[in-house]
């Protein structure tokens, strides 16, 4: 069945009223399929059992990940994990962007120091530093979320305010009192569109209204 789904398959171009002719397609899964995604994912399954623990994705956002005694030591463990997944995705045929990798380097030190990793003579993964004139706290944004270099995600708090914010002036801007929508239908606007926008992520850094106390085990709430 799969077999007869990724074959005999033809493509052509449509620009308004102009079609190109029909060209047939010998790679890739046909767009718009919900069976293309389950095959795509099921076939870099293979990459990401290689090392459970510290390869994880979702779709083909693929993040790795390295603890060490040093930022060096991780630069070194990322530039061999960084070389072993080219090379998989040479023997594989799949495809990589060099020119979307990032790199942050998580620390609670004070110092700026930021090791980049030298992959090839022609691929250099440059850490994520914040920009001359940027006052904004560099972070690097992965699957909408934003991690700081110290995790704290006051990066990622700003901008779900900032954006959240965007959508709640285009609602006030519809909460006329004359010829405005009633107030019911303003409030489930509010929680269907700002809320979760102001929300999003807040499971990587909210820590919840109790926590586990480290007398006898209960639970403690906390405000």
């Amino acid at each position: 069945m799969i077999r007869s789904f990724l074959q005999e398959r033809k493509v052509m171009v449509r620009l308004e009223d102009a079609y190109t002719d029909e060209s047939r397609v010998q790679c890739g899964t046909p767009q718009g399929s919900p069976l293309s995604p389950v095959l795509y994912m099921l076939y870099l399954a293979e990459l990401l059992n290689q090392d459970q623990a510290l390869r994880f994705g979702y779709a083909d956002d693929i993040a790795l990940y390295r603890i060490g005694n040093t930022l060096e030591e991780n630069v070194t463990a990322i530039t061999q994990d960084v070389r072993r997944i080219e090379a998989w995705g040479l023997a594989n045929k799949v495809a990589f962007a060099p020119e979307k990798l990032e790199m942050m380097h998580f620390t609670r030190r004070r110092h700026v120091h930021a090791p980049e990793a030298v992959i090839s003579p022609t691929l250099t993964i440059q850490p994520t530093t914040s920009a001359p004139g940027d006052t904004k706290q560099p972070a690097l944004r992965w699957l909408g979320v934003w991690l700081d270099r110290k995790l704290t995600f006051k990066r990622h708090i700003a901008e779900r305010v900032e954006k959240a914010r965007r959508v709640a002036l285009h609602i006030k801007h519809l909460a006329n009192t004359v010829h405005g929508p009633p107030a019911a239908s303003l409030r489930k606007a509010t929680i269907t569109c700002v809320m979760p926008s102001l929300l999003y992520g807040a499971e990587a850094w909210y820590p919840g209204r109790t926590r586990l106390s480290t007398g006898g085990g209960h639970l403690r709430g906390t405000m």
